[in-house]
């Protein structure tokens, strides 16, 4: 996998929104060929990113789990709390979930190599 980079940075909902205004205007290379996915603060940024959830970022990205069962048996944690987990790393865009739908498991799958924090 080529080195893709994700900045999560902690920022208010307005500071957000005039980043990435000023980005369409005129491109910035502060944060050039990287994605930026935005928290409204530390507490928010604490809840999602999580121990557990970096072992499993890092298992799905070096392990390539092809369902989140064996995701499951790979960090030894129970199947419910790592479904519900990987739903959340999906909703913010840090995973995406591919395969999914009847009679087809659902394979984790890293879109990021590289995580940075940025406050």
């Amino acid at each position: 996998m080529k080195t893709k980079k994700v900045v999560l940075l902690v920022e208010s909902q307005k500071k957000a929104l005039n980043r990435a205004f000023r980005a369409m205007k005129k491109p910035s290379p502060k944060y050039a060929g990287m994605e930026i996915i935005s928290f409204p603060d530390f507490e928010t940024l604490g809840r999602v990113i999580t121990g557990a959830r970096l072992q499993l970022l890092r298992t799905i990205r070096i392990e390539k789990p092809k369902s989140i069962q064996e995701l499951a048996r790979m960090v030894e944690r129970d199947f419910k709390n790592v479904h519900q987990d990987v739903k959340l790393l999906a909703e913010f865009g840090l995973i995406e979930i591919v395969g999914s739908g009847p009679r087809r498991s659902a394979s984790p799958v890293a879109k990021f190599s590289e995580i940075v924090l940025a406050a």
